[in-house]
């Protein structure tokens, strides 16, 4: 495959609306200046070494999950594995269609000047009135999934153009708001950070990578061995560390006149109605920025669709693409609908919306990325993935195997534990109890392997 092709899509799947509704909110949360620092840190520290192997890892055995989890000598585990990778995928796409569809309705709005000067109350009504536009939201949701669909059946192609035009879109943005990032700098302040935001700031530059954790995989796999892989992750992540701290500057003055209290994706988008209400007139570079925000919402679940229009190696499939919109489609809708109906839809006092965000944004992240180092630390022997990532010896080569085999396992395990803590209303003695139970039974489990005649059962 054309391999400005793969650096499109390499460079695009770091563009998520995750960067636009939650890292502003998180940041103004846990610490401002503190947390991105410590933010870029995780990002350059951990998540650039976890990607960097799993695309390598993509390129070693080059077929697509579905066909490596079914292939005729493939374990149960691996397809158990894999059907979970796709309900992931699922939950995501549906809880993406939903946030998209209230950015793309609040987008349209401020670029026809809808919302320009409004006053606090003002903003209170359109709050209220937006969510009342249950038809509209629906359609914005259908709009998405027809949009996805019509990009997504030219598999690579599709989702390459569309990135040549985003992409560049997000440069300009970058230096347009240059000055704004200075602002921020002068403005925010260096706050002292406990345990609890550093493992946020882990936690949320594991989420920021999550389409990478899902498709880095797949792209490897068509990547030539010809293309260099350190020099360009690395270019990858720096871009999208600068264009979260952009899209950070453009927002703070609204964070600052919002209450940061609620829903982090409502947040954003109340301080970003609040911002635009207070300008004169929409301005070319809050135009770019609200049309890029647009964009990035609609499409931003492209490159996770990939994994159902690309289930096997070399072509595309239209039945599967067509079943897994299908499916995000008939989620997203349950979404929408939970929380228009009274009483509302609700799991152990969660609303459905938000268990659906906390599943997709706070436990499938750290999920991936502890299976991902796992498989490419322990799993695949004898180290191949990493004498790819760094071919020398020595030193270089040891620190690297420390760190994927053992420091980055524990600092995500952390993330991990943290995350699934009271999810679903399991208390902490409770995940305990499953975690030890699991672990007696899988030893019990390899006791009885070895004890067999035929241990291969």
């Amino acid at each position: 495959m054309n391999q400005m092709f793969i650096l499109l899509i390499l460079f695009g799947s770091q563009i998520g609306l995750s960067d636009f509704l939650l890292l502003p909110v998180h940041a103004a949360r846990s610490g401002e200046l503190s947390f991105l620092l410590l933010y870029a840190v995780f990002k350059l520290v951990i998540v650039l070494p976890l990607l960097h192997a799993e695309l390598v890892a993509g390129r070693y055995q080059g077929v697509s999950p579905v066909e490596l989890a079914t292939e005729r000598r493939g374990r149960p585990w691996a397809r158990a594995l894999l059907v979970c990778l796709l309900a992931a995928v699922l939950c995501v796409l549906a809880i993406n269609l939903y946030n998209a569809s209230w950015t793309l309705a609040v987008g349209w709005d401020g670029l026809s000047g809808r919302v320009a000067g409004f006053d606090r109350l003002d903003r209170v009504l359109y709050w209220y009135e937006l969510g009342l536009q249950n038809e509209r939201l629906i359609a914005l949701i259908f709009l998405q999934v027809l949009l996805l669909g019509a990009v997504a059946i030219f598999a690579w192609t599709g989702a390459a153009l569309v990135y040549a035009v985003v992409i560049p879109l997000c440069l300009i943005l970058m230096l347009v708001q240059l000055p704004e990032v200075v602002v921020l700098l002068q403005q925010w302040n260096w706050h002292p950070i406990g345990v609890g935001e550093t493992i946020t700031a882990l936690q949320y530059a594991l989420t920021s990578s999550m389409a990478g954790f899902m498709v880095w995989y797949l792209i490897g796999s068509r990547l030539p061995l010809s293309l260099p892989t350190g020099r360009w992750v690395l270019a990858a992540q720096l871009f999208d560390l600068c264009l979260g701290l952009v899209i950070v500057a453009t927002l703070h003055s609204g964070l600052a006149q919002t209450d940061i209290t609620g829903s982090e994706a409502g947040v954003v988008l109340q301080a970003l109605v609040a911002q635009l209400a207070q300008s004169d007139g929409l301005s070319p570079t809050w135009a770019t920025f609200v049309a890029v925000g647009s964009v990035v919402g609609a499409l931003g679940s492209l490159p996770l669709l990939l994994h159902f229009s690309l289930v096997h190696t070399g072509r595309s499939s239209r039945r599967w693409l067509i079943a897994g919109l299908a499916a995000a489609l008939v989620l997203a809708l349950l979404l929408q609908l939970s929380a228009r109906v009274e009483p509302r839809l609700t799991w152990y006092g969660l609303p459905l919306t938000e268990l659906f965000s906390r599943f997709a944004f706070s436990l499938v992240a750290p999920a991936m990325a502890l299976l991902t180092t796992l498989w490419v630390g322990w799993g695949l022997s004898p180290n191949q993935v990493l004498k790819q990532v760094n071919p020398r010896t020595g030193g270089r080569y040891l620190a690297w195997r420390l760190a994927v085999k053992v420091l980055i396992p524990i600092a995500v395990a952390l993330v991990f534990v943290r995350a699934t803590l009271g999810f679903g209303g399991a208390s902490p003695t409770q995940i305990l109890a499953v975690a030890i139970l699991l672990l007696v039974l899988w030893r019990l489990f390899d006791w009885l392997r070895h004890q067999s005649v035929y241990p291969r059962f």
